[in-house]
Formats: structure tokens, C-alpha cells, sequence
């Protein structure tokens, strides 16, 4: 019984030594793989959005909402505008994200800042006083303009499309004020003409559009601007469109829209990249006065590079795991496939190595007891005298009977049966070598 207990406890030694050189190898294997094991995405990310009132704020605001439920926080960060949040994503020390209105973006800006989307289109509003004919922006020379305030994307673009029609500070008055201010510039007569970009619903446009004595402008060759400006885009206000019993505005209106782009910094996480785009989806992909339901997110009207991520969101949607998984979960397997690769490159190999391996555990077991009998077997070692002798049978006795033998697996028996059939032989020819001493 004894016997029997040692000879399981030598072959589970045996299995178990052989099984370990195979997961040493792959553990060694995914502790290397692990270094190429990208970061895990950051829970805590800053978005740069602008005034506390202002659209891009309150939207920063529901995109926070949505980002908490998978353990991100968005904290937000006023600013004046477009222009400071694009210089802060470029500097990418503070800020990880922006609100930023196309068209502002230079040459290098490509070069740390990419795109993730355009959210929404932000409209072009010229609001002039009732008694100012004007058919196009040319039309503004002479005039004081509210031209938004400095830092904001609004001035920046204005400024262009102005110097476009021949409209500059040498020929006309350029007042710098916050949106907010303008209606109250209107009626103190201080400006004859604003402009303001921004959603229909945004404070400015519905404050601006109930002061008595200004009007909403039409820009007749509106179509003509996105032909020049590929981030423009042209829309149409009908008639009534935004208030149908007060009927405003008055006429259709033709004016040009600018894209609302969240921007991002060269290494923001790809997989925070995907849930951005979906979350963007629930807040903006809805139906509105300037876009059907679907429209938004969308990869044009941008005028930064598309990064990969959001290009490939684009194209196929969001990766296979994020439709399934929560979010952590989902990243935790994407960062880890990985190391799936060493592990199925090398389990099919060592899976066959095990049963050569295993084998040769047993060989050179059995090689071990066969170097203890060639020193108990007289040809090899001459005996000196009888007690040698019996000391030598005593050995052989050991040898046959000891667990080593005993715990040989039965698919090696022929193995076994060989060395018994040896230590027979030796065992007789020791009985042989016996007389011969005592003569």
C-alpha cells in the first residue's frame, strides 16, 4: 500500500514538473506581450467649452451626463470661445477636448489637433437695422458692425468673410462685444449691424430678433460662400420657421452655417474616441429646426484631419465589443487581445511538447537506475570478496523494488519489463561471480 502511495506520488511529480516548464513559458510569454498593452482609457478628461451661457457649455453639460454613466468625468472649462479652446487642445497641457467652430483651424493645427466630428451646424446671423438695404456683406461698408467678441470663433470668421467683400477697419467701425450685449447695443443706437453664430434657440438670436427696428438679413449669395470655404455650408429658414404666429422670420432667409467641431488632442484614447461619438449621437442626432434625425455626428463641414478612431467610427460604427459590453469591459478586452496571441501561438506547440517532454521525464528516470546498474554489474565493476557481493544483491534488491520503478506509467511496461529483465542478468551474473571469489 505504502509502495503503491509512492509511486502516485512520483507520477503526479512527474506530470506536475512538465506541466510547469509549459506555463512558465507562457506566463514569460504574456509578461513580455504585456508591455505592448496600450494604457487603460483616462476617467477623468477636461473639455474646453466657452461662455457659461452659451450653447457649446450647455451641451458640454449634457455630455457629461452621459459619460458619468460610464465612470468618466468631463469637467468643464469656460472660455472666451473658439479661438482660446483651440489654442488650449493645441497646447494640450489642461484640456483634453473642445468645442471649436470650423473654419479657424490654420496649417498647424494639423499637426497635434485632430477632429473628432461636427456635432451641429451653427448658423450665420446678420442682424442690421430695418432701414439698411443690403443685399450681401459687401453691403456693411461704412457701417458700425458688432463683429462678437475677441477670443470667439465668431470674430474670426467674420473678419474673413468681411475682408472677402472688401469690408475692413479702414472703411468700417468693428465693435468687439459678447452676443449678449448686442440687443442692448441696437437700442442705444451704438451698432448697425451684428453678427452672431449660433443655434436658433441660442439667447442672442432670440433677444436680437425681438428688438423693434432690426431685421434678420437675407445673404443672397449665400450658396456662393461654401464654394470657397469647404467648412461652410448653405441653409435655408423658411418663412415662419421660427415663431409661425409672430411669422418670423418675415421672408426666407438664406444664410451660411458653420460646423459646431469637437476637437481633440493628438493622443486622446481611441477607445474614449468611440464612446464621445455615441454619446454625441443621444444628444445631437435627434431632429431639429436645422438637421434631420441621423445627421449628426457627422465627419464633415470640419477643417482639421479626422483622427483614425473617429474615422473608423464613422465608416463601421462602434467597435463590436462597445454594442455588447459596458465600456470598461470592452477596453479592458481590447487592450488584452493582445496577449491572446502569444497565448494561442504557443499553447498548440507546448501541448504537443508535453507528451515528448512528459517521456522524457520517465527515460531519464529510468536512464538513472540503469547508471546505478552498471555499477552493481560485475562485468563493469569487478567484485572484491563476498560481503561486496552481498552488498551488490542487496542494491539490486533496492532497485527493483524501490517507487521509482513502481511509479513508471503502464504505457511504459516494455520499458519497465527491458530494465527487470537487466537486473535479472545482473543479479546472476553476481550469483556466478560468487563461487568464483570464494575459489
Amino acid at each position: 500500500m505504502e509502495k503503491s502511495a509512492t509511486a502516485l506520488r512520483q507520477r503526479l511529480r512527474d506530470i506536475a514538473s512538465t506541466w510547469l516548464l509549459a506555463i512558465v513559458l507562457l506566463v514569460a510569454a504574456l509578461v513580455v506581450t504585456y508591455q505592448f498593452v496600450g494604457p487603460a482609457p483616462p476617467r477623468h478628461i477636461v473639455l474646453a467649452t466657452g461662455e457659461a451661457s452659451g450653447a457649446y457649455h450647455l451641451y458640454g453639460q449634457r455630455l457629461a451626463e452621459i459619460l458619468a454613466r460610464d465612470g468618466i468625468h468631463l469637467e468643464l472649462r469656460t472660455t472666451a470661445g473658439s479661438v482660446e479652446n483651440l489654442g488650449l487642445v493645441r497646447e494640450g497641457d489642461a484640456v483634453d477636448l473642445a468645442f471649436v467652430q470650423s473654419g479657424i483651424a490654420g496649417p498647424a493645427d494639423a499637426e497635434s489637433v485632430a477632429a473628432i466630428g461636427t456635432m451641429y451646424l451653427e448658423p450665420l446671423w446678420l442682424f442690421a437695422r430695418s432701414d439698411l438695404l443690403l443685399d450681401d456683406l459687401g453691403d456693411l461698408e461704412g457701417n458700425r458692425i458688432a463683429v462678437g467678441a475677441r477670443g470667439s470663433g465668431t470674430r474670426a470668421v467674420v473678419l474673413t468673410l468681411l475682408d472677402a467683400n472688401g469690408v475692413s477697419e479702414t472703411n468700417s467701425q468693428f465693435a468687439e462685444m459678447p452676443s449678449g450685449d448686442m440687443a442692448n447695443a441696437f437700442s442705444s443706437g451704438d451698432i448697425d449691424a451684428a453678427f452672431v453664430v449660433g443655434s436658433p434657440a441660442a439667447a442672442a438670436v432670440t433677444d436680437l430678433i425681438e428688438v423693434p427696428g432690426v431685421t434678420l438679413q437675407d445673404m443672397q449669395r449665400a450658396a456662393a460662400y461654401p464654394r470657397r470655404y469647404p467648412f461652410l455650408s448653405t441653409i435655408l429658414l423658411p418663412r415662419g420657421v421660427l415663431d409661425f404666429q409672430a411669422d418670423r422670420p418675415a421672408q426666407d432667409i438664406h444664410t451660411i452655417a458653420f460646423g459646431a467641431m469637437l476637437v481633440a488632442r493628438e493622443d486622446f484614447h481611441p477607445a474614449l474616441t468611440d464612446l464621445l461619438l455615441v454619446a454625441a449621437g443621444d444628444v445631437f442626432g435627434g431632429h431639429d429646426l436645422l438637421a434631420d434625425a441621423g445627421q449628426f455626428p457627422t465627419p464633415q463641414y470640419v477643417d482639421l484631419p479626422l483622427s483614425e478612431e473617429a474615422e473608423r467610427h464613422f465608416d463601421y460604427g462602434p467597435p463590436f465589443l462597445m454594442r455588447y459590453l459596458p465600456f470598461w469591459a470592452a477596453t479592458l478586452v481590447d487592450r488584452l487581445w493582445i496577449m491572446l496571441l502569444p497565448l494561442i501561438g504557443l499553447s498548440v506547440p507546448l501541448v504537443k511538447l508535453v507528451p515528448p517532454a512528459y517521456r522524457w521525464q520517465i527515460r531519464r528516470r529510468l536512464l538513472r537506475i540503469y547508471a546505478e546498474l552498471d555499477a552493481i554489474d560485475p562485468q563493469r565493476t569487478p567484485v572484491g570478496d563476498e560481503q561486496e557481493v552481498r552488498e551488490r544483491f542487496r542494491q539490486l534488491d533496492r532497485l527493483e523494488n524501490e517507487a521509482t520503478i513502481q511509479g513508471v506509467p503502464r504505457g511504459y511496461t516494455d520499458d519497465v519489463y527491458k530494465l527487470r529483465r537487466d537486473i535479472d542478468l545482473v543479479r546472476r551474473r553476481l550469483g556466478a561471480a560468487s563461487p568464483a571469489i570464494k575459489n
